[in-house]
């Protein structure tokens, strides 16, 4: 038969290592969870990095591009202006042939009526139809400049609306800058157990203990 102090302090230890066992179990599962938090919390932040290079290095392509089509479109555009200046030059230069050659049939006109001894009454009437078609030949050719100035400017003008519109097209592309992912919130760790905890198994144990003990005696 045990003496009643040992199965005391045996109740007691048994009861102490219980509330030990359980303490260590408990910081363990505490211990794995943090371990796990903090391993979830470092992959979310390497993801997030991740993504926000991969979305720098895609502005970055539309940056280049967006450079390269505002050229694009200049180039057109110059090439649009030219040629509509090469037109109106075109045209310029025909009025100047015409003019030249209006001046050669008025001065041969009226070189003609002298030339067939025209005096008078006749003379003055042929060379007032003659002055008066090379009037008309000169409204004609001013209502034609007019009519090609203004041309111009229409096209001059729809080709800047054209490479306008280009480049805002262009410009929405780039127009929102990256940015980077929300970043992902700290892990909040889980609390081990308390030693408060602890010590009060391990008070209960030696309670438990000295009950038996008293119990026995």
């Amino acid at each position: 038969m045990c003496e009643p102090i040992s199965l005391g302090i045996a109740t007691a230890a048994a009861g102490g290592m219980g509330a030990i066992g359980s303490h260590q179990s408990a910081q363990a599962q505490a211990d794995a969870r943090n371990a796990a938090a903090r391993s979830d919390y470092k992959y979310q932040l390497k993801v997030r990095e991740r993504n926000w290079g991969r979305e720098v290095h895609r502005y970055g392509r539309q940056l280049h591009q967006y450079d390269s089509q505002l050229q694009e479109n200049s180039m057109a555009g110059q090439r649009a202006y030219s040629g509509a200046q090469e037109k109106l030059n075109n045209v310029y230069k025909q009025a100047s042939f015409k003019q030249q050659a209006n001046l050669v049939n008025l001065l041969k006109g009226s070189s003609g009526a002298a030339s067939r001894g025209m005096t008078g009454r006749s003379a003055q009437r042929l060379d007032n139809d003659i002055i008066s078609q090379f009037g008309r030949n000169q409204a004609i050719a001013a209502e034609s400049l007019m009519g090609a100035n203004i041309a111009y400017d229409r096209q001059v003008e729809a080709t800047q609306r054209e490479i306008n519109s280009a480049n805002t097209k262009a410009y929405e592309k780039v127009a929102l800058n990256p940015q980077a992912g929300v970043a992902p919130a700290p892990p909040v760790m889980t609390p081990g157990p308390s030693g408060l905890s602890l010590a009060a198994g391990i008070l209960d144990a030696g309670v438990s203990g000295f009950s038996t003990y008293n119990s026995l005696t």
